[in-house]
């Protein structure tokens, strides 16, 4: 969860290179080496007035640190702010695929809270919906015959205890490729909300996909998932994902000290 919350617009300065800002200086030279190596200028450093700062640069989105410090970098606009983060999460919208609703839009919330609401909203969306599961075998120690029962391990595990049986079965389960991608996109996102809302709607679908595991390698995951017409009610929430996590997107950015960041070139 942030506790602090900074908002410049694109090619602004965000702070002062200084020892006063000294945990700030630390994360955001981290962050703005990591967006030179990247080619991809969020956040550079730059002089003004003889003074060394920190900058915003032509991509919008925001940035969640270690410290919980929130940064949102907002398009230029010379109607305010408000429509400025309109117009950035119109932009989310457009690349995920999800509608944006201009009437209920609420002016006073950052883009990543909006992000997040999107998510946890689709999310509940997919479960109430019915989520999709799938057959995988699984190997257990059972006290009935189910499947195919596995004799040469029956007899080194079963050997004094002949109530039970060793087999092979198949169980219908909600382990599978889309769901660990959702999952591990919510377990990061209910740790930076700070709406209770969808804090609440995180934690239910957390709940909800309990045995289902996190995946250690996600970006091998999304090769996993399958487009078929019982799929397509995943299309937008998959889309948050690779926005989230796949590089390939160009959405998505990294740091030492960053827990979360999403940008897009306006």
């Amino acid at each position: 969860m942030y506790t602090k919350y900074i908002c410049v617009s694109a090619n602004e300065s965000i702070a002062e290179f200084s020892p006063e800002n000294g945990e700030l200086s630390k994360m955001l030279g981290e962050f703005a080496e990591v967006c030179a190596a990247d080619g991809r200028k969020a956040v550079y450093v730059g002089r003004k007035n003889g003074k060394k700062l920190f900058f915003a640069g032509d991509y919008c989105g925001f940035a969640c640190f270690a410290d919980g410090t929130l940064l949102e970098i907002l398009p230029p606009s010379e109607s305010g702010a408000a429509n400025a983060g309109k117009a950035l999460c119109n932009e989310f919208c457009r690349r995920c695929g999800y509608n944006f609703d201009q009437l209920n839009y609420d002016p006073g919330t950052n883009f990543m809270e909006y992000f997040i609401s999107v998510f946890a909203g689709e999310t509940v969306k997919i479960i109430k919906s019915g989520v999709l599961s799938a057959y995988a075998s699984r190997e257990d120690n059972l006290t009935s015959v189910q499947g195919t029962i596995l004799f040469a391990e029956n007899i080194r595990r079963n050997l004094v205890h002949r109530e039970r049986v060793y087999v092979r079965h198949d169980v219908f389960t909600p382990d599978r490729a889309e769901n660990r991608i959702i999952k591990a996109a919510a377990v990061i996102l209910n740790k930076l909300t700070a709406n209770s809302h969808s804090s609440h709607l995180l934690k239910e679908a957390l709940s909800y996909f309990d045995e289902v595991p996190v995946p250690i390698n996600i970006t091998a995951e999304f090769g996993k998932c399958i487009n078929t017409r019982n799929t397509k009610k995943y299309s937008t929430i998959l889309s948050i994902c690779r926005m989230l996590f796949d590089k390939n997107e160009g959405t998505a950015f990294s740091g030492k000290y960053v827990s979360c960041a999403q940008f897009y070139k306006f």
